[in-house]
């Protein structure tokens, strides 16, 4: 099988290969950094991004470099536009979260909204007295202009709508329905001090959770291309000199049935004989004894 393996269309094959594992391994190499990069991020806590308006583009997506870094927003609060998030537990606590509209002039002159986790309360404060959510009780923005700082994080999956004020996720799509676009994708988690609320804590968004081991998967599966590009050449190989196997049997069978056609044919022994060594042979002497007169 080498021989087969160092021929120049094999070789050829080999170097192609080669070159496709060389360009898996570097694809590989670059989803490690990614990973690497995010851990380290995480261990040397939040970074400063400057305003939101420079770090995203409305309806862009929130990316891995920008999620659990800090943006500042300036805009004005639509009272009108807030509602509320339960079924979180925050420091031991049912809770819920406070959503509202943040209003942001752009370039252009254009208004877009940007969700705003603006803290948590407890979910009795925003119970009413018929034991339902009450969206009311929340405290309400503040009016004017006003300038936050927060978290900027990726939008939840949604899984329900939103009803009466309340929804089950922060979650983009359900939120642009809620209150009109242009909106921004993510939403940003207050970490300034909002007025009768208790800052939100770090995230733990699947997302966030699974962003280090999303691209270590990643880097695994080029890993396992790289891998198969060999495996296929090898495959190659073998087939091609199964085949040349399979090719000589059939040329030696070929053989021996052309000489058996052209008269070969064994003896008593085993032995082919052909016709001509057949009529060299001593002929068989036939004779015969009378029987004597008695």
């Amino acid at each position: 099988m080498l021989r087969t393996a160092l021929r120049p269309r094999m070789l050829g094959l080999l170097a192609l290969m080669v070159a496709a594992t060389l360009v898996c391994g570097l694809l590989a190499s670059w989803q490690w950094d990614r990973a690497h990069r995010a851990l380290t991020s995480r261990d040397d806590g939040p970074t400063s991004l400057g305003e939101v308006q420079d770090v995203l583009e409305v309806g862009g997506a929130v990316t891995n470099d920008m999620v659990g870094n800090l943006v500042d927003a300036t805009g004005t609060f639509d009272p009108a536009e807030q509602l509320l998030v339960p079924g979180r537990r925050i420091d031991g606590a049912d809770a819920a979260i406070v959503i509202s509209a943040l209003h942001l002039d752009l370039p252009d002159g254009s208004t877009a909204r940007l969700p705003v986790a603006r803290g948590w309360l407890p979910i009795t404060d925003v119970t009413g007295a018929d034991g339902e959510l009450d969206p009311a009780l929340a405290p309400p923005p503040p009016t004017g202009q006003v300038q936050i700082t927060g978290r900027i994080e990726a939008s939840e999956a949604a899984s329900d709508g939103i009803r009466d004020g309340v929804a089950s996720e922060i979650a983009t799509p359900l939120l642009v329905n809620e209150w009109g676009g242009p909106m921004y994708a993510g939403y940003v988690a207050q970490t300034s001090q909002a007025e009768g609320l208790a800052p939100m804590p770090t995230a733990q968004s699947a997302f966030t959770r699974g962003l280090d081991w999303q691209n270590i998967g990643y880097a695994a599966q080029w890993i396992l291309f790289g891998a198969f590009f060999l495996y296929l050449w090898w495959r190659s190989v073998r087939t091609a000199y199964l085949d040349e196997l399979a090719d000589r049997r059939e040329a030696l069978q070929r053989e021996i049935d052309g000489r058996t056609d052209a008269g070969v044919a064994p003896d008593a022994e085993g032995d082919p004989v052909t016709a001509a060594s057949a009529s060299q042979m001593p002929p068989t002497s036939h004779t015969s004894t009378a029987p004597k007169d008695v």
